[in-house]
């Protein structure tokens, strides 16, 4: 079909002209002789050339198919994986919310003032009006003290960190609202990591924001996180804080993801979890597990300081003076007499590195701390010494020097009438 007019070799998809085809082959012209190398030699015959043409045409056509068929699967594909999970909504009601969830979070306050219609008949008070806003978000009304202080405390996994973005501010600084993250949690003052646990200083884990208004103009928002703009906070442990004070009227819309901690230290339990490992990594630290309720704790295994013996510990039930102890038994109901038996401690041989149990009225164990125990030394395989902790928040800390790669693994579940028999340490309530 070499020298086939333009009208045969142009054939696309399904379109063959096959009236053409019959009439070219059927001519004189394609019975012509052709030299090749010095000899004559004959062209196929009409019926041949016409298989060879609908053989081409067939696989041209199923060709065609193919990769129709392979352009739609790959399309479907590609939009498959290009549309982005959508973030669960919720809207914040409650001045202390607790969310173990991510996705988008939103509070909208109006102020408590009363309006007239265009008729000049009065209206419906606009906090009156904010459980049923026809556009579905959630409106809070005026508290009746304007400096009330609320937030929003996140909590995930304990292998996990939490970041927050702030999606839109509109918090007006100078009628004294005020917006802050906080990179763990704060409760009456007091925080969780501690001040003197946490790598960072009070100073860099409180960071305190709102947006101004411009001559009137509409309320400043913060875009999204690519934006240079954005505010985008990233929290050390499984628990951060977003607090807002927002007097008269605001809103602002944020969102939370909860993102891998390849090296957790610090834990705030929510009673979940089998267990809990509390390690050092090698490094100068302090490592927390704090449970927000009072708690039965079950040092399972151990793995702390240089000491090659048996598991040490120091018993000081609550009154925060130590006694002469021995090594550990399985049944922790006769550890007062194994306590009054021998005379080796931690603090004697001044040993650095050390577990302490206990608990305190707030979320920082140095306020008002009542210690139960100080334990160090190896175990050697499994312990199970269950220690009742009657506080409003139990604290399981491993002090580390960082010339050891200190370990300990720890269960905790909340205490119950059983347990109270059992307590060895109480604080005031």
């Amino acid at each position: 079909l070499d020298a086939a007019p333009a009208a045969i070799r142009s054939f696309t998809g399904r379109q063959l002209h096959l009236p053409i085809v019959r009439a070219y082959l059927c001519s004189p012209r394609a019975r012509k002789v052709t030299r090749t190398n010095g000899r004559k030699k004959k062209t196929k015959t009409p019926m041949a050339a016409m298989r060879g043409v609908m053989m081409l045409f067939f696989q041209i056509l199923i060709l065609g198919f193919q990769a129709k068929a392979w352009h739609a699967a790959r399309r479907s594909f590609e939009l498959e994986q290009s549309v982005p999970p959508q973030e669960k909504s919720h809207f914040v009601t409650d001045c202390m919310h607790v969310t173990s969830e991510a996705g988008e979070f939103s509070f909208v306050k109006l102020p408590a003032t009363s309006a007239t219609s265009k008729h000049g008949h009065w209206a419906v008070e606009a906090d009156a009006a904010a459980p049923g806003n026809p556009d579905g978000s959630a409106e809070a009304s005026a508290p009746a003290d304007a400096a009330t202080v609320c937030g929003i405390y996140f909590v995930a996994d304990p292998d996990q960190v939490i970041e927050v973005t702030m999606r839109q501010v509109n918090v007006d600084c100078r009628s004294g609202g005020l917006m802050a993250f906080v990179d763990g949690w704060e409760l009456n003052g007091q925080y969780f990591p501690g001040e003197r646990d946490h790598e960072k200083p009070l100073a860099l884990r409180v960071q305190e924001f709102c947006a101004e208004r411009a001559n009137g103009g509409p309320w400043r928002t913060v875009k999204p996180a690519p934006a240079p703009n954005a505010w985008v906070f990233r929290s050390s442990q499984n628990a951060a804080l977003v607090q807002y004070r927002i007097p008269v009227r605001g809103s602002f819309v944020l969102s939370a993801r909860f993102l891998r901690n390849a090296k957790p230290c610090h834990i705030m339990a929510e009673g979940l979890a089998p267990y809990y490992m509390l390690r050092n990594y090698g490094q100068r630290r302090n490592c927390t597990l704090t449970a927000l309720f009072p708690a039965v704790v079950s040092v399972v295994a151990l793995e702390v300081s240089g000491i090659n013996e048996n598991v040490r510990y120091v018993s000081t039930a609550g009154c925060m003076q130590t006694r002469p102890t021995g090594p550990i038994p399985t049944a922790f109901p006769h550890l007062p007499l194994l306590a009054a038996l021998h005379g080796t401690q931690c603090e004697r041989v001044h040993v650095e590195d050390k577990l302490e149990v206990g608990g305190s009225p707030g979320l920082d164990p140095a306020y008002q701390a009542v210690l139960a125990s100080t334990i160090c030394g190896r175990s050697g395989g499994r312990m199970d010494l269950e220690q009742t902790i009657l506080c409003g928040t139990t604290t399981v800390r491993l002090v580390s020097s960082g010339r050891y790669n200190n370990q300990a693994m720890v269960t905790m579940r909340m205490a119950d009438e059983s347990d109270l028999r059992l307590a060895t340490a109480m604080c005031e309530m």
